[in-house]
């Protein structure tokens, strides 16, 4: 952000005392993760290294005949990342932290879904969760999303509001027809097969998230994993029905729970969890707003934190991280009933100056610090859902105890 555009937007949840904010480095993007190496340096799925606890990074390649969607540390010792090459989503190890790979081995072809996180658990067993796209009615052709449906243009279908005299968008999504499911494949082998689970993750419930179907079949999308104290795997997905939707699974990632709302109210926007592996308690961070909010256009303007004790199945202290101009400075947003798609008005009016929004949260617990990384916005950055490239991109390392206070 120029020294004009940081004077005309002010954000208003700045960081706390202690917590370190850096802004703009070229060459992250969406699904950034980083592992600290046996040295002590930090190392991204992107390449890029840093040797003084992420407050500086260098730019280096990766040196995988693979691409890198994401990057764990193997309980072998090893390094692995899963991403592409050609039609098919592959996964590579290292043994030598990262200066070289292993060749590829096929997780499954890319129409089978997109990786969106990489986990191992306690027993081995690697898990790859996926959404897929089940069909939308706007394709991305030649950089613009093409509609199939000629009255039901993307661009013309979104909502809209005023921002200092000129009329902008504040969301795309659920304003035509979409639909999503969630996948998880699993490995055994430390990556060399891969399998699924039977079918797909959807959800079928009612206006009280009771699972009878009577609200028919709500799409779900953009997973995050983690495995919980009990040894059982938790598993949150974007949805549009002002829950963060979530399933459990028993045994490993071969069957999953219905798929049910969480406790946590949230928008149409992805979450992240991660394992506090001092503790096992799990810290979500996700976009906590109310119905109304979201109504009002707000879909992405609290970026929150909350921690875990029992597996997901409660939640406290509840932290927010950022806030745009127009919402409410509260922690905690209660759930709300009835469950059922919820999205901004056509037109939401006014809009203060300083709206914004904070979204695409990705976490990495690493000793004593906590690394959140997420994309900052306004209008003066590209609207939420186009211009991705001209967004803000923040990371903020926090004390770990923060969470806990």
């Amino acid at each position: 952000m120029d020294d004009a555009q940081a004077g005309s937007v002010v954000f208003r949840k700045p960081p706390p005392e202690g917590v370190v904010e850096i802004t703009d480095y070229p060459g992250w993007a969406f699904g950034t993760s980083i592992v600290e190496l046996k040295d002590g340096s930090l190392l991204a799925n992107t390449g890029r290294v840093s040797t003084d606890g992420g407050l500086t990074w260098e730019a280096r390649k990766l040196n995988a005949e693979q691409g890198a969607s994401g990057i764990i540390r193997l309980q072998s010792g090893g390094l692995a990342i899963f991403g592409k090459k050609g039609d098919n989503w592959c996964f590579s190890s290292s043994a030598d932290e990262g200066k070289t790979w292993s060749k590829p081995s096929v997780i499954c072809p890319t129409w089978a879904g997109g990786p969106e996180q990489m986990i191992q658990l306690s027993t081995g067993r690697l898990l790859v969760c996926m959404a897929r796209d089940g069909g939308s009615s706007a394709e991305a052709i030649g950089g613009k999303l093409v509609s199939v449906h000629p009255e039901l243009d993307y661009y013309e279908k979104t909502a809209r509001g005023l921002w200092r005299g000129q009329i902008i968008e504040v969301e795309g999504h659920m304003h035509t027809p979409e639909m999503a499911n969630c996948v998880v494949y699993r490995s055994d082998d430390e990556g060399q097969t891969w399998e699924k689970h039977p079918g797909a993750l959807v959800g079928w419930f009612d206006f009280e998230g009771i699972v009878n179907g009577y609200c028919g079949t709500i799409s779900c999308c953009e997973p995050t994993i983690a495995e919980t104290k009990d040894g059982h795997v938790l598993l949150f997905m974007r949805a549009p029905v002002g829950r963060v939707l979530q399933s459990f699974s028993t045994d490993g990632g071969e069957h999953w729970s219905a798929v049910r709302p969480s406790e946590l109210a949230g928008s149409e926007s992805p979450a992240t969890l991660a394992r506090i592996p001092q503790t096992g308690d799990l810290l979500v961070v996700w976009n906590q707003v109310s119905r109304e909010e979201i109504r009002r256009g707000y879909r992405r303007g609290r970026l929150s934190a909350a921690i875990s004790r029992d597996g997901g199945h409660s939640w406290e202290n509840f932290k927010t991280l950022e806030l745009s101009e127009g919402l409410a400075d509260i922690d905690r947003i209660p759930p709300e009933y009835p469950i059922q798609m919820v999205r901004a008005r056509d037109w939401v009016g006014p809009l203060p100056d300083g709206w914004a929004y904070f979204h695409y949260p990705y976490v990495a617990v690493i000793g004593d610090k906590v690394f959140i990384w997420y994309f900052r916005g306004s209008p003066l950055l590209g609207i939420a859902e186009r211009n991705l490239s001209k967004h803000e991109y923040v990371m903020r390392i926090y004390p770990l105890d923060w969470f806990y206070q």
